[in-house]
């Protein structure tokens, strides 16, 4: 009832084109993404993007107070981000393009919070990042991975060495990006509660759970062990599941700590995400692996059930990870687990439905019966708890 309300009254102010405006846009974008409408999501916040652009919101306005150009700038990013996510969530094409000519990141969120209106704008020597501004260079890097995997799906042979470069190039970054923060931006519990007590909590959640996705998303395909052997595959595969590991610690502490609660809508797909490489080590993985990685995947379920609450759309996601596990039973003996193009489609278009995937390729000559027992028994444990979620009463 309120977001058609919402959706009405901006329907007939649509042509003022005005920060307030495009800040409706993205709020009913997200609300309608909630609904499990992506169109109307990609529409709204498309509106946003091209106001953000006609207004010129990153370029500066000299008749503009300190307080202002930070909103703007802010503006401008987080319509970047939201860009990143939808575009690539429902595959489609970008509107914000890396221009040589940016305006500076976000300011430190403290510092932000304790200017004033009339104040003047933070000098470039006294500016420093905050969070958002760390987000910002993430999404970049998210960038990157999406137009990597992208090209993969889109490929009809791979090219082992540029994959295996892009990676090795795209890790230096994230490894750069990592030595620029300080010891007190990495997740732990003490860092969180100095950011909960600052206000903050919830802005230090969203950080790790970008981080460790885009970490997560870049080494996935090294949990295929059939693909070709490289240097680094091992080491690859071994980052990918620590890094979804470390996503359901953030999503544990956002259940448990007050003033760092995650309950937006794409925090399913993050879940989802983490929930499938904790899915395939309890599947496939060696037997010291199996108590932690079901234990973690209870726990990353635990979030998909608060989600749903609040959001229908996450139910469409859950289906996805019903499809992801069947997929993985159904070959689990030929161990056909594969990084292809319906893997892309399973990591990056989260706003698409995910249809059953077809592989032939495999004969029952391929089975290993020596464990083919083992494996059952693990598909059955898995499958029952996935059941249980589905038949959750969120009410109860």
């Amino acid at each position: 009832m309120y977001r058609a309300q919402a959706t009405a009254a901006l329907k007939e102010d649509l042509e003022h084109i005005c920060i307030e405006n495009i800040q409706a846009c993205i709020l009913v974008g997200n609300n309608f993404f909630g609904e499990g409408d992506a169109d109307a999501e990609s529409l709204y916040f498309g509106l946003a993007s091209r106001m953000t652009q006609i207004l010129k919101l990153g370029e500066i306005d000299e008749s503009d107070d300190g307080v202002m150009r930070e909103v703007k700038r802010r503006i401008f990013w987080t319509c970047f981000i939201i860009d990143t996510w939808a575009s690539g969530g429902s595959n489609l094409s970008p509107q914000f393009r890396w221009r040589i000519k940016q305006p500076r990141g976000p300011l430190d969120e403290y510092m932000f919070y304790n200017m004033r209106s009339g104040d003047g704008d933070v000098a470039d020597s006294d500016w420093k990042p905050g969070l958002w501004a760390h987000m910002v260079r993430l999404v970049g890097l998210y960038a990157e991975i999406q137009n990597l995997q992208q090209e993969l799906a889109n490929g009809v042979e791979w090219n082992e060495s540029f994959i295996d470069e892009s990676v090795q190039r795209l890790e230096s970054e994230f490894s750069a990006f990592e030595e620029g923060l300080g010891r007190e931006l990495m997740f732990s519990k003490e860092n969180l509660a100095s950011f909960v007590d600052r206000g903050l909590g919830r802005v230090f959640i969203a950080f790790h759970l970008g981080y460790h996705h885009y970490y997560t998303l870049l080494f996935y395909q090294y949990l295929d062990h059939r693909r070709p052997p490289t240097t680094n595959g091992r080491r690859y595969a071994s980052s990918c599941k620590t890094h979804a590991a470390i996503v359901c610690d953030v999503l544990k502490a956002s259940r448990e700590v007050p003033g760092a609660e995650a309950v937006y809508n794409i925090v399913g797909h993050v879940t989802i995400v983490s929930s499938s490489v904790l899915l395939h080590t309890y599947l496939f993985g060696e037997s010291h692996e199996l108590e932690e990685s079901r234990d973690r995947l209870s726990s990353n379920l635990e979030s998909l059930v608060q989600l749903r609450n609040y959001w229908p759309s996450v139910e469409m996601m859950i289906k996805r990870l019903v499809v992801f596990q069947r997929n993985c039973i159904q070959s689990m003996n030929a161990e056909s687990y594969r990084f292809d193009r319906w893997m892309v489609k399973f990591l990056i278009a989260h706003a698409l439905a995910l249809e059953d995937k077809v592989d032939d390729s495999w004969s029952a000559e391929s089975v290993d019966a020596t464990n083919e027992n083992a494996h059952l028994e693990r598909g059955r444990i898995t499958q029952a708890m996935i059941m249980d979620l589905q038949n959750y009463d969120t009410e109860t």
